[in-house]
């Protein structure tokens, strides 16, 4: 296996512990808010065996095990419906669920369904029938083009309870609540842009097998460069679930990079100052 290979497979064995580790938190120690703790445990867990997914690709278990193609651990359509109930459930304890929002966890279930009967069911021939092919919702194509669609959308309605958040804790002055919800939004925008990347990721894998016929996972280094994708947006979602977690007090990068360049400008401007005072003597 080449450099590349090594670290990207480090990195997602990383993201898997991780991922694993906060899934277990959340459940061994719960907070008051017990529904949005399984969400986010539930979110851990789908992050870390999508990331396993992967690691079978990067070793060649699926070349070497064909059989194992479809053990059901691709769960990419479940990541979003379990992030944004995560941070609604955290933001607004008092929600109910209402019969709707049965719709969020269709594709999530349908996808699990999908691997587990062409797992189990190998022999009877499901797999040639169905497989992974362009039009399947769940490992194809149009699954890539859901994931990237349905998780932004996760991502933009997730973002636009915090922003309604922060402005409800700053008008009633719940500064413990705040730091919460600062650390959830801290989260999103990295996920926004690493999220960005990974679409590209897909969307160029797609176009180049769809489109131009090519094949772009014989060349390993384009494959390596998908799970480091992947893996570090797993990597985030844990740290900063951690951050919830521990009630770490939120500082602004944006204000500490800012203090950080006035100080160093202050202090050039003063070893200039002391330079030419030198200079004159």
């Amino acid at each position: 296996m080449s450099v590349l290979g090594q670290l990207s497979l480090g990195m997602l064995v990383f993201g898997i512990a991780a991922n694993l580790l906060m899934a277990v938190i959340w459940i061994a120690f719960p907070s008051t808010q017990r529904r949005a703790d399984l969400f986010t445990a539930a979110m851990h867990v789908a992050l870390a065996s999508t990331s396993c997914h992967l690691v079978l690709i990067s070793l060649d278990v699926f070349d070497n095990y064909p059989d194992l193609l479809f053990l059901p651990v691709y769960w990419t359509l479940a990541i979003g419906p379990f992030m944004f109930f995560s941070i609604k459930l955290r933001l607004f304890p008092k929600y109910k669920f209402v019969p709707s929002d049965i719709k969020h966890f269709i594709l999530p279930v349908g996808q699990f369904l999908y691997f587990a009967l062409l797992f189990i069911f190998a022999e009877i021939g499901f797999r040639q029938e169905l497989g992974r092919k362009f039009y399947s919702p769940f490992y194809g194509g149009l699954e890539m083009a859901i994931f990237i669609t349905t998780f932004n959308i996760y991502l933009a309605a997730s973002y636009r309870f915090i922003k309604f958040k922060i402005a409800q804790c700053q008008r009633i002055g719940d500064a413990s609540g705040l730091q919460t919800v600062l650390q959830l939004r801290r989260m999103l925008r990295v996920v926004f842009i690493l999220f960005f990347f990974n679409s590209v990721y897909i969307f160029t894998d797609f176009i180049m097998y769809e489109v131009l016929g090519l094949n772009m996972h014989n060349y390993r280094t384009f494959t390596h460069v998908g799970e480091m994708l992947f893996a570090s947006l797993a990597t985030w979602m844990a740290w900063a679930s951690l951050a919830v977690f521990k009630h770490w007090t939120y500082r602004s990068f944006s204000d500490r990079l800012w203090q950080w360049i006035k100080t160093w400008l202050l202090k050039r401007q003063g070893l200039e100052a002391k330079k030419n005072v030198e200079g004159e003597q």
